[in-house]
């Protein structure tokens, strides 16, 4: 049986040296296949550890985003307080616009809810990513939570500028006088022109007349202060109140007061009492209402 051989000659750079080595076609086949396998694994070794690399850069670089993640979720978390205080703030502002608008505090209320520390968890999507995604950097959170105390802030300040239009309100209407100042239906002359029942020639009227008896009382229309009190030529022993916003009442015509110049007095209090003093023809009240300086029409302020 004819044994092929193959002849491996080794020759150095000169070429003077040589050397041969003689392989049968078997051992031939074994080294070649043990060359290739060497190969296979060698290059097996080095994807595997390329892939290994770019699995542990990415692990590094997931461990510095939850780190960074889990510092911003602290931060927050010491934030809330404030957004939750803030919103407590705005919620109370609100109750108290209602409150005075008349409008109840059953609905819903105009403030912002506290936010809830769930709404900062981050959770897995379907394809098992995680929701870092959603969450871009920690800035945006920073962002998100400044602008939720901005908006609040905002808000409250809107709603105390609008409770304080309330307490204006609420402070003028106190201070206007809408109060019959005699508990009587009669209403013996009219504001206007008129005859006067004395010197029978037509004068302006600066208020109306309240008939009545003597020593009934004269109440207070509005919250105000005492500012004159005394005889006035015609119009005998005068009571002047001061209601702020220009607005003045006059009672004149009567028998005594029970207030003094300075004396602060609430819707209702009894001031003085009817009387027929000064340039009269008989028990009444001459009440007038002024504002800057200018006589108006009490009917018109008169609701009750």
């Amino acid at each position: 049986m004819k044994d092929n051989r193959y002849a491996l000659v080794i020759m150095d750079s000169s070429g003077r040296s040589t050397r041969r080595v003689a392989l049968s076609y078997r051992r031939a086949q074994a080294l070649l296949g043990g060359c290739t396998l060497a190969l296979l694994v060698l290059i097996g070794m080095v994807v595997h550890g390329t892939l290994r690399v770019d699995d542990a850069r990415e692990a590094e670089k997931l461990a510095r985003t939850n780190e960074e993640l889990r510092g911003a979720l602290a931060e927050a978390q010491a934030r809330l307080p404030d957004s939750r205080a803030q919103a407590f703030r705005t919620m109370l502002s609100s109750l108290q616009v209602r409150s005075k608008s008349v409008l109840g505090v059953d609905s819903v209320l105009l403030g912002i809810g506290p936010v809830e520390e769930g709404d900062l968890d981050s959770s897995e999507d379907a394809t098992g990513e995680s929701s870092v995604s959603s969450i871009r950097s920690t800035v945006d959170l920073d962002l998100h939570l400044d602008a939720l105390d901005i908006h609040a802030t905002s808000v409250r300040h809107t709603l105390g500028g609008i409770d304080e239009y309330f307490r204006d309100a609420e402070r003028l209407l106190q201070n206007t006088p809408s109060l019959r100042p005699a508990q009587t239906p009669w209403f013996t002359s009219r504001y206007g022109k008129r005859k006067d029942p004395i010197s029978a020639q037509w004068v302006m009227h600066k208020g109306v007349d309240i008939g009545g008896y003597i020593g009934m009382k004269v109440v207070s229309p509005a919250d105000g202060v005492v500012i004159w009190t005394g005889r006035r030529g015609g119009y005998g022993l005068t009571v002047v109140l001061d209601h702020g916003y220009g607005l003045q009442t006059h009672f004149a015509h009567l028998n005594k007061y029970h207030v003094k110049r300075g004396d602060r007095v609430r819707r209702g209090d009894v001031i003085a009492e009817m009387g027929n003093t000064g340039k009269s023809t008989g028990p009444h009240l001459h009440y007038e209402v002024r504002r800057d300086g200018r006589p108006m029409n009490p009917v018109n302020f008169i609701l009750d």
